[in-house]
């Protein structure tokens, strides 16, 4: 009975199961199509100009590149980074075959009106051959790591007397470089749909929260996934796979932020085959990695701030010079044209004299010539009375 019931309730649990795959598909559709009909208006939001986070709403596929040239080219040298809040962080693991583990990340832009999802996961690249994360299915690792996994499963399940022996009759052939990938588009784009697939595909096993007033920007995690991968570069089939990178990077979020909280005390990530891979030693190396960098970032930062405010005061200062300098050459311009009106009046006022001079010696003039005839007139009437005598 108790049988019956069981199966009973797992059909019903994979009805509703499938019910709500179909309502995810439906709603997918409709997102699409909106998207499509916006398009077509032009009313499609402008995304944020912000390589390595954040695509064009109408981009078909999701940006994708590995963790150290991703942070090195577009996170650590973009100063808007800082200003990208990480608002949710989510712990995966798939449901079938090697059961690979990754992180999803929200990521809010400055202006809070867009978000980004971010994926991140370790795969063994197997030789550095990159693969294209996008395919129906991304395991792990490639065909020869899921083989090599396999046969890591009694590794992971029996008891220690077994594990010397195996590990290294696998030791020639389980480690390689890793391949970590970091995955990204803008949420609501085509893009963002497709990583959205991929999420739907795995489940959500924890969940970590931050508290307002310490929530790490995407500078910040970019800094986190770059020292985690350089921490281990190697893969490594019982140690340093998919799950280690996950669960310490996670864990490290955990340890390094204020008031971080994960939603479930237990869960079953980091977790090979049931089994718990160890990480205490690898978080606690990378978060005082992680501090040492934070703190050389912050003395950067302060530099570059300190060498910004002296550079901007002595363009203010050379800018204050200049006005002066203006200032001066406006006021001597000023100063010479007032010269040469003085000195332009100063020759009028003399003009003014001279012409003033000239006026009264022509008067003067006029004058003796006027007695000079008045004495000849009288000359000449005095004339006849002399003759008469």
């Amino acid at each position: 009975m108790k049988r019956h019931m069981h199966i009973s309730q797992l059909t019903t649990t994979s009805s509703y199961m499938k019910m709500d795959l179909r309502k995810r598909t439906m709603l997918s559709k409709l997102r699409r199509f909106f998207r499509r009909l916006l398009r077509i208006l032009g009313m499609v939001p402008v995304h944020p100009k912000i390589n390595g986070l954040f695509t064009a709403y109408e981009t078909l596929s999701p940006f994708y590149f590995s963790v150290e040239p991703w942070y090195l080219d577009y996170i650590l040298k973009n100063p808007q980074t800082h200003d990208c809040i990480v608002d949710d962080v989510g712990l995966y693991k798939e449901k079938s075959g090697v059961k690979h583990e990754f992180l999803r990340f929200e990521i809010s832009s400055p202006d809070k009106c867009h978000t980004c999802i971010l994926i991140a996961e370790r795969n063994g690249a197997g030789g550095n051959v990159h693969r294209d994360p996008y395919s129906t299915r991304a395991t792990d690792t490639n065909d020869s790591t899921d083989t090599v996994s396999s046969s890591v499963a009694p590794v992971c399940a029996t008891g220690d007397s077994t594990k010397p022996r195996l590990s290294s009759s696998l030791s020639s052939t389980s480690r390689w470089g890793a391949d970590d990938l970091i995955s990204c588009a803008t949420l609501g784009s085509t893009a963002g749909d497709r990583l959205e697939e991929k999420c739907k595909r795995a489940t959500r096993i924890c969940a970590l929260t931050f508290s307002e007033k310490a929530r790490p920007s995407a500078n910040e995690l970019g800094t986190l996934l770059y020292l985690t991968s350089k921490l281990e570069p190697t893969y490594t089939v019982t140690s340093t796979q998919c799950y280690w990178y996950a669960k310490t990077v996670f864990t490290a979020l955990e340890t390094l932020f204020e008031d971080a909280k994960p939603n479930v005390a237990k869960h079953p990530g980091g977790t090979c085959y049931g089994v718990s891979v160890p990480t205490k030693e690898s978080v606690s190396k990378v978060c005082g990695k992680y501090r040492e960098a934070r703190d050389e970032n912050r003395r950067g930062r302060e530099r570059e701030l300190a060498e910004e405010r002296r550079r901007d005061h002595e363009q203010a200062q050379a800018a204050e010079g200049r006005v002066q300098a203006a200032e001066q050459r406006e006021r001597e311009r000023i100063q010479a044209a007032e010269a040469r009106a003085q000195a332009a009046e100063e020759e009028r006022q003399k003009e003014r004299e001279r012409r003033l001079a000239a006026e009264e010696r022509a008067r003067a003039a006029e004058e003796e010539n006027a007695r000079l005839r008045k004495f000849n007139e009288t000359v000449w009437r005095a004339m006849p009375s002399t003759q008469q005598l």
